[in-house]
């Protein structure tokens, strides 16, 4: 991959004078802490973006500047170092939100150049007035106005180190352009030059609580654990596997942290038969994982109660511990540090051999067995047709794909059948959109997955809605030279037509799109190589063709998102709604992808419902599905879910 970094016609490159300014000083300090890379839309904020293109810094521009912060909300997560974008004031600004929405909900970090009107201009109506520390307060650790520009270099790094200090995330830096201006011979206060960013030193947990662990896994039958984000942004995938193999733990991994204990290893569990294991698990240790909707809050039905399970938690920070869960020791340290700790007890107490758990592994080969199959069977049903249904797509993009590939989830529906088919084999290549669900992020997570992974596949699956919100920027994927394929998954509306339209909310006005929009002939002006597929027969063909162009690819797939293999998320959106209105009011077509729910699923319902302030009957939900009530009740014992 050679990218193209376009020089300016007749411009001149110079160099920094020794005349000191505050854009020099906050670029310097940029420079000096790492910065590379620099993502972003011009404006006000250009005097602090040139002096750092003079010191050295690429700054890749982008058409709209929520692309750009997607850009280095991928880039910070895949090199955990700050990923550093500009905008303008006012509206530019405002552009940023979704992506930093993003980036505190994935735990990014990312700094956020901001340029404002002089301050002089406050209240008065100047152009482009705007407030970047009451806009992003919401969506970034925190926020600052730099309104003394010698201390410029001193924030500039304490940003950079509080994005990186776990847990990470966003930080917003707002230069008015009197600060970018201010100049004089007074050196930066608060600020030591040279050395770089400063190291984070991780700790470890106290030794007595390791102890208390290490005993309680030494005397577990079957114990498991349940990795999150902790473990990757510690590095920790090493010592998470080390510890899982001592222990014969079956092993699963979440969000950046998927594939820190590869998906084909014999003790990995991954998301699609997670549950089983779980509701058989004597001993669960959760390592960095945070609590959260996409986690239940650890609550039963898909997680054991606290009376059937023994819990552990292990979190960085303390402010990331759930209280809500009933653990029986809570640790606090590195992951990475702590995750050592307990391999080095357990070896001490049990000796160096794994320990071996034959009849619990047995049930994980067995629960992996059983997915393997209804995958297969699943996809022998619907492979071959037309449209070509979504989980042969995400088939085809698993097998086509390198082992070593990045993917971005941009299609909400798409990323429903897309996760169960890849197979993780290492930390941060599954790129989603974290708990904040953004949309439209995939052409911009690309461009940062590419800058910091040079020579990777890059693949997003986009939904028409996502290429719609962003697609202006794959012209940037080409002008860098990009080699990123963006996978269209066409299906002529949001979300999918019946299963979210027709059949749940048959008396709205319609949001479909025009059919069946050939997105291929839209970007192959701009020098992409393109592909229209409407048949199962075209569809891996076509792919392997995208991903050997080494250039920016952009295959268009008219796919169909409808049936009730990943109805339930939808579904879930419905249930209080439907609820309230009375059974007799929900539309005929959607009482079919009720139906075809498990009891677990459905359990998953009434406590949507619940999370949600509802109290629903579960004789509601037994008519509604046609499943027996005393099975729902029973189900519901044995998993501990209360209701």
């Amino acid at each position: 991959m050679t990218l193209i970094v376009p020089d300016r016609d007749g411009a001149t490159a110079t160099t920094p004078g020794p005349h000191p300014t505050g854009a020099r000083a906050a670029a310097q300090a940029l420079i000096d802490n790492g910065v590379t890379d620099l993502f972003g839309v011009h404006g006000y904020i250009n005097p602090v973006v040139e002096e750092a293109c003079r010191l050295g810094a690429r700054m890749w521009h982008f058409r709209h500047e929520q692309a750009a912060g997607f850009a280095a909300e991928a880039y910070g997560r895949i090199t955990r170092r700050p990923g550093v974008f500009f905008a303008s004031a006012s509206a530019g600004m405002a552009n940023c939100l979704s992506s930093l929405s993003q980036g505190i909900g994935a735990r990014s970090p990312m700094l956020l150049l901001v340029g404002q009107h002089g301050t002089a201009g406050d209240e008065l109506g100047t152009l482009q007035e705007g407030y970047a520390t009451d806009c992003f307060r919401s969506v970034a650790k925190w926020t600052r106005r730099l309104t003394d520009w010698e201390l410029n270099a001193h924030w500039v790094r304490q940003a950079l180190a509080d994005a990186v200090t776990y847990p990470p995330g966003p930080v917003v830096l707002e230069f008015p352009l009197n600060n970018q201006w201010g100049s004089g011979p007074a050196a930066q206060r608060k600020y030591v030059p040279g050395g770089g960013l400063p190291l984070i030193p991780a700790t470890q947990a106290d030794p007595a609580r390791v102890e208390q662990v290490v005993d309680l896994l030494a005397a577990a039958e079957r114990p498991m654990i349940i990795a999150g984000d902790g473990v990757y942004w510690s590095d920790g995938a090493d010592e998470l596997v080390e510890l899982a193999e001592l222990l014969g733990a079956p092993t699963g991994a979440r969000r950046t942290a998927r594939g820190a204990i590869s998906e084909k290893h014999p003790l990995a569990v991954p998301a699609g038969y997670r549950g089983p294991m779980l509701r058989a698990a004597d001993t669960v240790v959760l390592v960095g994982l945070r609590a959260g909707e996409l986690e239940s809050w650890f609550e039963p039905p898909d997680w054991p109660a606290p009376a059937m399970t023994t819990y552990i938690q292990i979190q960085e920070a303390a402010s990331e511990l759930w209280l809500g869960l009933d653990t029986a020791v809570n640790v606090l340290g590195s992951s990475k540090l702590v995750l050592a700790q307990i391999t080095a007890g357990l070896r001490d107490r049990l000796g160096a051999a794994p320990v071996t758990r034959p009849a619990w592994l047995d049930s994980l080969a067995a629960a992996r067995t059983s997915f393997i199959d209804r995958r297969a069977a699943t996809l022998s049903s619907v492979t071959g047709r037309t449209p070509i249904h979504t989980y042969e797509l995400a088939q085809a993009i698993a097998d086509e794909i390198d082992e070593d590939a990045t993917v971005v989830y941009d299609s909400y529906q798409g990323s429903l059948y897309l996760t169960d088919a890849l197979t993780a084999v290492a930390p941060a290549r599954i790129l989603d959109a974290g708990p904040r669900v953004a949309l439209g992020q995939g052409v911009g997570m690309c461009f940062g997955a590419c800058i910091a992974r040079p020579g990777a596949q890059i693949v997003s699956l986009v939904g028409d809605g996502g290429i719609g919100l962003a697609g202006m920027d794959v012209e940037t994927l080409a002008r860098y030279g990009i080699p990123a394929v963006i996978v269209v998954l066409n299906n002529s509306s949001w979300g999918g037509n019946a299963l979210v339209h027709d059949d749940t909310q048959p008396d709205m006005g319609s949001w479909d799109m025009l059919a069946e929009l050939r997105y291929d002939r839209v970007f192959e002006p701009f020098g992409c190589h393109v592909e229209h597929v409407t048949t199962s027969a075209q569809l891996r063909p076509a792919l392997r063709r995208a991903l050997d162009a080494d250039t920016v690819a952009v295959v268009n797939v008219v796919a169909d998102t409808d049936g009730p293999e990943a109805s339930l998320p939808w579904l879930r959106l419905k249930i209080g709604e439907y609820c309230s209105r009375g059974i007799d009011d929900i539309p005929d077509g959607a009482r079919r992808y009720f139906r075809a729910l498990s009891v677990i699923e459905t359990l998953r319902l009434h406590k949507t419902a619940l999370d949600n302030g509802l109290r629903m009957p579960m004789s509601f939900l037994a008519e509604l599905t046609d499943h027996d009530e005393s099975d729902l009740s029973t189900t519901a014992a044995s998993t501990g879910y209360r209701y």
